[in-house]
């Protein structure tokens, strides 16, 4: 499991794996009731990615990490440049959803 974490002051290491020690667990089962087994899973804290400006960013980190890693993208590509941007993008975004049944 790689961890991406933009704001790096706010936890260590040591807490991260405390906190996700039961997703190493947990995830196995749920993988192995879709017939893909995993012996272990371990926890890797990826600290090449940029350091978020502001606290308020974290979840358009988190879904720019998801754009960029499901495109083959680095995710150390993520960085505050484009932040306002990307956070206008998203309200728009989601602000057009057609959500109608």
């Amino acid at each position: 499991m790689f961890i991406y974490d933009p704001d790096k002051s706010c936890s260590t290491d040591d807490q991260i794996r405390a906190d996700l020690k039961p997703m190493t667990t947990i995830l196995p089962m749920l993988l192995k009731k879709i017939n893909i087994v995993i012996d272990a899973l371990a926890i890797e804290r990826i600290t090449t990615t940029s350091k978020q400006s502001n606290s308020g960013d974290c979840g358009v980190y988190t879904i720019k990490y998801i754009e960029f890693l499901s495109i083959g993208r680095k995710a150390e590509l993520v960085n505050g440049f484009h932040m306002s941007n990307w956070r206008r993008k998203l309200a728009v975004e989601l602000y057009t959803l057609d959500c109608t049944p």
